[in-house]
C-alpha cells in the first residue's frame, strides 16, 4: 500500500509518485473537505454532537433522525464544537432524492438572526450562501442538501 501514496520506496519506478486519479470527483471531494478540516481546529478537535431535525419546525416536531423501515432517508446532521466555535455538517442519506430540515443548533452560541454561512456542499452552488439563525427548538436554521448530498456550516 505504501506505493499509493509516493515517498522513497516502492518499485517499478513507483518511486516518489501516488497513483491516485487527481481529477476523480472523490479525490477532489475528499482533497476539499480534508482542506477545510486544517483550516478550522472545531473539524479536528470538537467535540461531536447529533443534531434534532424537523421537516416543518414547529414546536414538538424535532427529534433524531428516524428509521424508515430498515433505512434511514434523510437529512442526518452533527456540530463539531470547540470552544466557542460551532461547525454543523449535514449528509443527506437518500440517494434519489433531496431533502430539506430545520436542523437544531447551539444556542448558547448562536443568536436569532444571525446567519451561518455555506462553507462547503456537494452543490456548488450553495457555497458561499447563507441561512438565517431563527427561535425554533433554541435555534435552529433551515438546510437543503442534493440527493446523497453533504454540507458544511459555519
Amino acid at each position: 500500500r505504501e506505493c499509493l501514496f509516493g515517498g522513497a520506496f516502492g518499485s517499478l519506478q513507483s518511486q516518489g509518485r501516488h497513483f491516485f486519479d487527481e481529477a476523480h470527483e472523490i479525490y477532489r471531494f475528499i482533497a476539499e473537505v480534508n482542506a477545510l478540516r486544517t483550516q478550522h481546529l472545531a473539524l479536528r478537535r470538537g467535540r461531536q454532537y447529533l443534531r434534532p431535525i424537523s421537516e416543518t419546525g414547529e414546536a414538538g416536531s424535532f427529534g433524531p433522525p428516524r428509521m424508515i423501515g430498515d433505512q434511514i432517508r434523510s437529512v442526518v446532521p452533527w456540530s463539531r464544537l470547540f470552544a466557542n466555535e460551532e461547525i454543523l455538517l449535514a449528509i443527506n442519506t437518500d440517494a434519489d432524492a433531496p431533502h430539506s430540515a430545520w436542523v437544531t443548533i447551539d444556542a448558547s452560541l448562536q443568536a436569532e438572526r444571525d446567519r451561518l454561512t455555506c462553507l462547503y456542499s456537494s452543490d456548488p452552488a450553495q457555497i458561499g450562501g447563507t441561512v438565517t439563525i431563527e427561535a425554533r427548538n433554541g435555534r435552529a436554521i433551515r438546510i437543503s442538501l442534493p440527493p446523497g448530498g453533504f454540507v458544511v456550516y459555519r
